[in-house]
Order: C-alpha cells, then structure tokens, then sequence
C-alpha cells in the first residue's frame, strides 16, 4: 500500500503551540522505527530506511480554510499539488490533521500519534514509544486464530461460498498519483441522534452491531439520493482483532471484507453475513495471502482516470469505533467533536466512508470524486444522513 495516502483529521480541539508539537513528534520519531514515523515506505524495496532525525514536516493550515471546517480541511490537503513527505502534519488553531502513507499504517497509527502528542505535552508516559512491535504478527495471529481445526474449515466454507469478484471492477496497482477531483463531504452526528439509533437497534435489531447499522443507514442514503449502488460491499477490517491479546502492531494491518448484499435486504441479514466472515477469519486470510483476490478483496490504490457516467458505486466502508483515548483531550467547550479521515475511493466511480465516535458524538466522512459524482447528490444524502438515521431504516 506504499504510495497511497490517507488523512486523519480532528476538528475543534485546542492545538497546542507548534514548537511543543515540533518537539513530540521529533521525540516520537527518535524512539525507533517502530513508531512508523521516520521510515520512508517504498512498495520495491525491503526493509525501508529509517532515519532518526528525519520527524514530519508541519505545516500551517491557510485561515481561509480553517475557517471553513474539516470539509475544506480535507479537501485542500487531499489536492495539494506539492511533493509529500511520507508524514505531513497540518494544524490550525484548532485541527489536528496528519497525512500519511498508508505504506507507514492504518487509522490506529494516526490515533496512537495524536495521543501520544498530547501525552507527552502533559507530561505524562508513554509505554507506545517504549514497547516495540510484536514480531511477525501475521504469523502469529495465524497461529492464534487457526489453533481450532474448526476455524479453519469454517473459513474454507465461507470462502468456497463467496461470489466471485467482479474483475470488470478490479482497480490498478499502480502507484497513487495526483488527484484534483478528490472530494468529501463531513457529517457530524449529535449525541442525542446517535441514542436514537441506539434505541432503534435495541428493539427492532437486536445484537446488530452499531457498524452495520450506520452501514445501512449511509448505503440507503446515498441509494435515494440517486447514486448508483452495487449490491458488493467492501468493508475495511481491522486485523489486530485476530492476534493474541496483549499483541500490537503499528504498520498497516488491515485488509478488505467482500459482502453481497442487496439494497432491501434486513439489517440483520447483512450483519449476520459480516459476522460469518469475520468469524471464519477471511480478512486474515486475504492479510496473509499472496492470492488474496480469490478470498476477500484487497485494499488497492486508486486509478488516476475519470469513469463514465452512471457507472455502478461500490461502497467501501470503514468504522473505527468509539475512540475513547480521544475523549479527554482539551477540546473546545460547546463545539462538536469532530473525527474524520479522507481514504481514497479504490476506483473513479466508487465512494469511501469512514466513521468513527468519540463519547457518543459520530463522525462520517463520504469521499468521492467530483468530476464523477454531482457533489449536490453527495450532499443530499449527507443531509438525510445527518437529519433523520432512523428513516433510513426498514
């Protein structure tokens, strides 16, 4: 995944003084490779170069843009023109955004780096920049989660079952290049409409979990704004969840879930269809696999070429969860929590959603391009999304 890129960005939170920022993160990046910061990542070569004194470059967010939230945020760093560094950090007065490669890691790399940040600047510890990496993770969440012979052919089940991939829509391997067409549009979910959905899966869904539900609620929102929905679904899934407790890794561990599931079809028909391949391991698999096309589809970079009009949307979807070591940074009284992430679109047409909590206040990022997508589409279902979740629902 070296060459490809995605952005994390918190909106409404005090940024400390950037010589203090300056500070922790060439203290982070001092600590060892195992921080990911310092590595330059390249797809060619193994292992990458790391230099010590090499810490990200920050850089000051235009006023003009702040001012405008995390929407202008993202888009201004997503089409900026100039050479990246393999981290950018950018801030105003009150965002936190780090570009980053995803070569280095996945969103647990940005959370751990801004917690880490503020850490340090209250003078507390940190046992991230102390313990290194667990060795050869794949290996041992393989071993982990394959101990039981039982997985194992559940897994082999699961995978014999799954549709083949359209190859029509495979995308390019090759190396991520500009793109000025890169759009987002944020939606910031209030406490009191995140209860609501709370409340709607306690009674009419009982033990679907809160991702699928959001899943549902945007897929049906963009469907009736009149973008054109494969019934494929690709969700982002991380893998952590299969090594040993107690394991961490820092690079990227993710992979890609293929899901069937037709626009009608129940929440808890696709719930149930995610939890058997979660259960059955496939995203380890596809982790693990040089053959990974024929069991879970991969992450891959975006194609630098416009798509025809009315070419089907693939949805691909990544829900980080309650990010609870956000939830005591000093944020700005009276003003949403904001977390959101640009990810690139794995083709032209498709579009990437990323959502994540912190406390019960949810954050929603579509990312798409707009000389594909009428940006007025994207902010229509943004609206229903925001306004009425529930109605989304069957």
């Amino acid at each position: 995944m070296a060459g490809s890129r995605y952005v994390g960005c918190l909106e409404n939170v005090i940024v400390p003084p950037r010589e203090r920022v300056a500070d922790v993160l060439d203290t982070i990046t001092r600590s060892g490779p195992h921080t990911r910061l310092g590595l330059t990542p390249d797809s060619r070569t193994w292992p990458w170069n790391w230099k010590a004194d090499s810490a990200p470059t920050i850089r000051e967010l235009p006023a003009e843009v702040a001012d405008r939230g995390t929407t202008a945020v993202l888009e201004y760093i997503r089409t900026l023109g100039a050479p990246c560094s393999p981290v950018d950090v950018y801030l105003s007065d009150r965002h936190i955004a780090f570009d980053i490669d995803h070569g280095l890691g996945d969103a647990r790399l940005y959370v751990d780096c801004v917690t880490t940040l503020f850490n340090l600047i209250e003078g507390k510890s940190s046992t991230w920049l102390r313990d290194p990496d667990t060795s050869i993770p794949v290996v041992r969440a393989l071993a982990h989660t394959f101990a039981n012979p039982t997985r194992l052919r559940s897994a082999w089940t699961e995978a014999r079952q799954r549709p083949a991939p359209d190859r029509h829509r495979s995308s390019s391997h090759a190396p991520a290049t500009d793109l000025p067409s890169a759009a987002v549009e944020v939606i910031h979910i209030d406490a009191a409409t995140e209860r609501e959905v709370d409340k709607w899966r306690t009674t009419d869904a009982p033990g679907v979990s809160r991702a699928v539900t959001w899943l549902v609620i945007i897929r049906r929102a963009l469907a009736e704004a009149g973008l054109p929905l494969t019934d494929a679904l690709r969700l982002v899934v991380d893998c952590r969840r299969y090594l040993p407790p107690g394991d961490r890794v820092n690079a990227n561990f993710i992979s890609g879930l293929s899901v069937q599931a037709a626009l009608e079809a129940p929440v808890g028909a696709i719930d149930a269809a995610v939890k058997a391949r979660l259960d059955a391991a496939l995203p380890l698999l596809a982790l693990a696999s040089t053959s990974a096309r024929n069991v879970a589809a991969p992450l891959g970079a975006t194609r630098a070429h416009h798509a025809p009009a009315h070419t089907p949307v693939e949805l691909a979807y990544s829900d980080v969860g309650r990010l609870s070591p956000f939830e005591n940074l000093p944020w700005v009284p009276d003003r949403p929590r904001s977390i959101n992430a640009a990810l690139q679109p794995w083709a032209p047409a498709d579009i990437s959603v990323f959502s994540g909590t912190i406390g019960h206040e949810r954050s929603v990022t579509l990312c798409y391009h707009d000389d594909v997508h009428d940006r007025r589409l994207l902010q229509q279902a943004a609206e229903a999304i925001r306004t009425d979740p529930i109605r989304l629902l069957p």
